[in-house]
């Protein structure tokens, strides 16, 4: 069941303080396929999910923020995908609290597809405008 979500140039968005908030997610990743793998994913995925939920609000409002600073043209956009994702999480903390560990292989899925997907697309977006301002 091992997987492994690991940083690459393509996610860089060339912005230190968001780049380092990715690499930050990505270690979150980690630690949920290292409990899987070590079968302790009923103790820890609570924890994970938790952690997840907190540092996507912190790194959401760090995106968004500059959004505005930069009257970024998408910024509506990009912000409801912030909106779903946050509500996404936490529909998996319920499902969780309700279900426990029957939400692994859906939560899988959508670890892969918005971390590496967003990162990888949406995000770049973005780049050109915070560039233009003179955030790196």
């Amino acid at each position: 069941m091992t997987q492994k979500i690991t940083w690459t140039p393509d996610m860089s968005v060339g912005v230190e303080e968001i780049d380092n908030q990715h690499k930050y997610f990505i270690g979150i990743i980690s630690d949920f396929y290292s409990a899987l793998n070590e079968r302790k994913i009923q103790t820890e995925l609570g924890v994970i999910l938790d952690k997840l939920i907190d540092y996507a609000v912190l790194h959401f409002n760090t995106e968004e923020k500059y959004f505005d600073k930069f009257n970024y043209e998408f910024k509506d956009e990009h912000k409801a995908i912030h909106q779903k994702v946050k509500q996404q999480l936490l529909d998996f903390k319920e499902n969780f609290n309700k279900s426990g560990v029957d939400i692994v292989p859906d939560f899988m899925d959508f670890l892969t597809n918005w971390l590496v997907d967003h990162m990888e697309s949406e995000d770049q977006k973005y780049v050109k405008c915070f560039h233009e301002h003179g955030l790196y």
